[in-house]
């Protein structure tokens, strides 16, 4: 066997790797009801959006007030889900949903309790169990990283928010 048949003939891992196409990390395409369900979703958070904006009252763009933004972007929200609702059928880019999804949601069902926990009992407890949880549960990562980094990080963020820029959060301490 000569030296070039011996090389073609065994290749390394690293060879094999590079030669997978991008073809072959493909997730499944969505359908166009996926399609219409995630542009439903997403026109329906701005609408709640927007109805809390309108709680907080719209202004004008010369005399903004606290809902001006909320407002404009929900609206943009609303507007997007809409049209991928319209082209549905001609998408073929988005992924199906699948169960990897689940981390997804289940890490915003645990923001909005941990905001809903913030003005009653501060925002230091709710953000570092949040982060623990983040890390150690969705993210796999072991307690003896996740809680040192995650008090760290709520320590942190209350020194720049609540001591150095005075910013009026809800706090235990």
């Amino acid at each position: 066997m000569t030296a070039l048949e011996h090389t073609a003939e065994e290749t390394s891992p690293a060879e094999e790797e590079a030669a997978l196409t991008t073809a072959d990390y493909q997730a499944p395409r969505a359908g166009t009801w996926t399609n219409v369900a995630c542009g439903a979703t997403i026109a329906l958070v701005g609408l709640g959006a927007l109805l809390v904006a309108i709680d907080l009252g719209l202004g004008t763009l010369a005399q903004p007030q606290a809902g001006t933004w909320p407002g404009l972007l929900s609206g943009l929200l609303i507007l997007l889900g809409v049209l991928i609702i319209i082209r549905a059928k001609t998408f073929d880019d988005a992924e199906r949903i699948t169960t990897n999804a689940t981390a997804v949601a289940v890490g915003a069902v645990s923001l909005a309790a941990a905001a809903q926990l913030m003005p009653h009992i501060g925002f230091e407890i709710p953000a570092v169990l949040l982060m623990i949880f983040w890390m150690s549960i969705l993210g796999k990562e072991k307690y003896r990283l996740s809680v040192p980094i995650s008090a760290v990080s709520v320590a942190v963020f209350y020194l720049i928010f609540v001591i150095g820029l005075n910013v009026p959060i809800p706090r235990l301490f």
